[in-house]
C-alpha cells in the first residue's frame, strides 16, 4: 500500500474551479434558452390570436372592400389586445401588458401591440410591439433583454 507523501490537496483546487467554469458557463446557456424559449412562445400567442383577429374581421373587411370602402381603417386594435390579454393571461396596466408566473414574479411585459396595415386595401395585418425579459443569474437580475417583434397575417382567396 502506497502513502501519499503530500496529503494538503493542492491538486483539487484547480480541478474544482474547472468544475465551477463549466457549470456557470452551462447555467448561462440555459438562462439564454429558456428566455428564447420565452420568447418563441409569446410570438407564437401572439400569432394564434391575429389570426384568429383576421379570421372573425374577414368577412366584413372583405365585403367592404368588395364594395369601394376600406372598412380596414376601422379596425380596432384594442380588440386585438383584449383578445391577446385573454389567451396569454396578460394583465394590462396604463403602459404595458405584464406577464406573471405561479408565484407571482414577473415572466415578461410587452408594449401594446401598434396595428398596421402593409398595404392599403388590402387585409394583410402587422402587429409591432417590443418584449422584455428580465434576465435572472444566481438569483438576481442582471439586465432586461429587449426584442422587437413584428407579426404579419394574411388573408389569402381561395376560389
Amino acid at each position: 500500500m502506497n502513502i501519499l507523501k503530500n496529503k494538503k490537496a493542492e491538486s483539487y483546487v484547480p480541478v474544482c474551479v474547472l468544475i465551477l467554469v463549466i457549470v456557470m458557463i452551462f447555467s448561462g446557456i440555459f438562462v439564454y434558452a429558456s428566455a428564447v424559449s420565452l420568447i418563441d412562445t409569446s410570438r407564437e400567442n401572439s400569432k394564434v390570436v391575429l389570426d384568429s383577429f383576421v379570421t372573425q374581421n374577414a368577412t366584413r373587411i372583405y365585403d367592404s372592400i368588395k364594395q369601394g370602402n376600406d372598412y380596414t381603417e376601422s379596425v380596432n386594435p384594442q380588440e386585438f389586445t383584449d383578445a391577446l390579454c385573454d389567451f396569454c393571461t396578460l394583465d394590462e396596466t396604463a403602459s404595458r401588458l405584464y406577464s406573471y408566473d405561479s408565484e407571482g414574479n414577473l415572466k415578461y411585459s410587452m408594449t401594446y401591440p401598434e396595428m398596421s396595415f402593409r398595404q392599403e386595401n388590402e387585409l394583410e395585418i402587422v402587429i409591432h410591439y417590443t418584449i422584455s425579459v428580465p434576465i435572472y443569474f444566481a438569483g438576481q437580475k442582471i439586465d432586461t433583454a429587449n426584442v422587437p417583434i413584428e407579426i404579419v397575417s394574411v388573408l389569402s382567396e381561395k376560389f
